[in-house]
């Protein structure tokens, strides 16, 4: 018998999955917070946002193996994880899951695993559906494509509506710290509908102009008829990027979420 490491009571360790062109420091605000609430937690580089020419740009199936092994080096160590993604992470999240569940893991002899997945304003497609697929004419006409890499441009226009809760100049120097990030992440079909077999909470961005309530609430819509469960949802009046204009508000809803875990 595998001994339980993860007494009850015990906090979820919290993985965090970057959107893109946004590097793990970006969230450094809200993992504070979330540390001071006791919460071990993770963020990843997603490798799409890691690389650049000549380099071959990272897949989404790359970005979700990366992430699948952060988590199950987690859970094998016996402690039960809450996942959560953002904007582009949550296709990356989806995937990711696969096979991690703590209830598949205890049904394989494994103590830990993934007991909730936290959607904060997150692309979540259906089975054999892309980023690209999901938000089509949603896609912003700042991203400029350069051979296998797309960058941010003009700034002015990707912080008006990235960071629109910010100061425009704010808005700007948040812009500038992006990194390239891969195309072809953006066309990686999910395999693997992972919010079938966990539990979900999606923390709502009442001011998102990337990801606008209606296209929110789509994805809620299809995730709980999807899994035949309600959906766990927190709102907060922020912009698409509230590890930016709202660390506070946005730790204290993943922490609201977590509790349902």
């Amino acid at each position: 018998m595998v001994q339980d490491l993860n007494p009850r009571g015990a906090k979820p360790t919290i993985v965090i999955v970057p959107g893109s062109f946004s590097p793990a420091y970006f969230y450094d605000a809200v993992v504070d917070k979330l540390r001071e609430g006791g919460f071990e937690t993770i963020v990843g580089n997603l490798p799409s946002a890691s690389r650049s020419p000549p380099e071959p740009a990272a897949t989404m199936a790359d970005d979700a193996a990366f992430f699948h092994d952060i988590v199950e080096k987690v859970a094998d160590q016996g402690k039960d994880v809450v996942l959560v993604t953002h904007s582009y992470g949550g296709v990356v999240g989806t995937e990711a899951s696969k096979d991690l569940s703590k209830s598949e893991r205890k049904e394989a002899g494994k103590e830990g695993g993934l007991v909730r997945l936290v959607y904060l304003t997150s692309v979540v497609p259906t089975p054999e559906n892309s980023l690209a697929d999901l938000m089509g004419t949603l896609l912003p006409t700042y991203l400029k494509v350069d051979g296998d890499y797309m960058r941010h441009e003009p700034f002015e226009e990707s912080a008006r509506l990235t960071f629109s809760d910010l100061p425009l100049e704010e808005g700007i120097e948040w812009v500038k710290k992006m990194p390239l990030h891969s195309a072809p992440s953006f066309q990686g079909k999910l395999t693997y509908p992972g919010y079938r077999y966990v539990p979900v909470s999606w923390i709502f961005c009442e001011n998102d102009l990337i990801l606008p309530p209606d296209f929110q609430r789509q994805c809620i819509e299809m995730i709980e008829k999807e899994s035949g469960n309600k959906v766990d949802v927190h709102s907060i009046k922020t912009d698409h990027v509230p590890n930016a204009s709202a660390p506070e508000e946005t730790a204290m809803a993943i922490m609201d979420a977590v509790k349902a875990a």
